[in-house]
């Protein structure tokens, strides 16, 4: 069997009469099952959802511990620990899921990440149209000069010195105009982005 790298802590787990009930187990006893099973189900479950973090994965891996345990009932020594077998049983069963499923976990993974990466370049896509849409009707309540000193130097990309040149306005003026138009778009701006 499989080693398990996290100790399982058993004790206080013997209960009375485990001896007689595993005899009696050996012998294709339904009631002594049903008692083991009850006794040992609960602990069980827990543990099992403890490592698989889903109650449903959880009540499978249990299920399938004491189906083993039936269908082994006659080759179970008497002389060892019920809760020995089953909660080995149950840990080398987890591990095994995990092995099984580790590949298609990891696509679930791969597959939840790659369409959150989507969503969130779709979502960004969206915020950005919209706060350039705000931009923009924000510079068109300027006036026409602010607007147009204010386009050519954030739009085209122009030197305060080439919109000076262009307009015939000194460089002063054009860093006036700018500021002026900077300030009343932005606080356009911050009363619809928060």
């Amino acid at each position: 069997m499989e080693s398990c790298s996290e100790p399982i802590n058993l004790s206080g787990m013997k209960l009375p009469g485990d001896h007689q009930l595993v005899l009696r187990l050996n012998k294709g006893d339904k009631l002594a099952f049903e008692a083991i099973y009850k006794k040992y189900y609960e602990p069980l479950f827990l543990l099992g959802r403890r490592y698989l973090k889903d109650p449903q994965l959880a009540e499978d891996a249990v299920q399938d511990v004491f189906s083993k345990l039936w269908l082994n009932r006659s080759d179970i020594d008497s002389s060892k620990s019920r809760q020995g077998f089953l909660f080995t049983s149950l840990r080398n069963h987890v591990l095994n899921m995990v092995k099984i499923n580790k590949r298609r976990i990891l696509r679930q993974i791969e597959y939840a990440n790659t369409n959150q990466t989507e969503s969130s370049q779709a979502d960004e896509e969206v915020i950005f149209r919209e706060a350039k849409r705000i931009v923009e009707r924000g510079v068109g309540t300027l006036p026409e000069r602010k607007k147009l000193v204010f386009e050519l130097k954030n739009l085209q990309g122009y030197s305060n010195q080439e919109i000076a040149d262009r307009m015939g306005i000194s460089i002063h003026t054009v860093r006036s105009q700018y500021q002026k138009a900077n300030k009343t778009v932005q606080r356009f701006v911050s009363r619809y982005i928060r």
